[in-house]
């Protein structure tokens, strides 16, 4: 979890986008950032949603 978090810091850091539109964009809940920094968890499928489509988004591909 924390290699996935680190992935999402870095991701924010590199493109300038806030916590919020991130989890807006990604999953459709501009708090989830902000809960997995107070320690929240997520789901394994999640974590896969998330990863792809950030990987997809930096490689100019449409976000699944």
């Amino acid at each position: 979890m924390e290699n996935f978090k680190t992935a999402i810091e870095d991701y924010l850091m590199r493109t300038g986008m806030k916590p919020s539109k991130f989890g807006r964009e990604f999953l459709n809940d501009p708090g989830f950032v902000y809960r997995l920094r107070e320690g929240g968890e997520c789901r394994p499928s999640t974590i896969e949603k998330v990863k792809k489509s950030m990987a997809e988004k930096e490689h100019g591909q449409d976000a699944a």
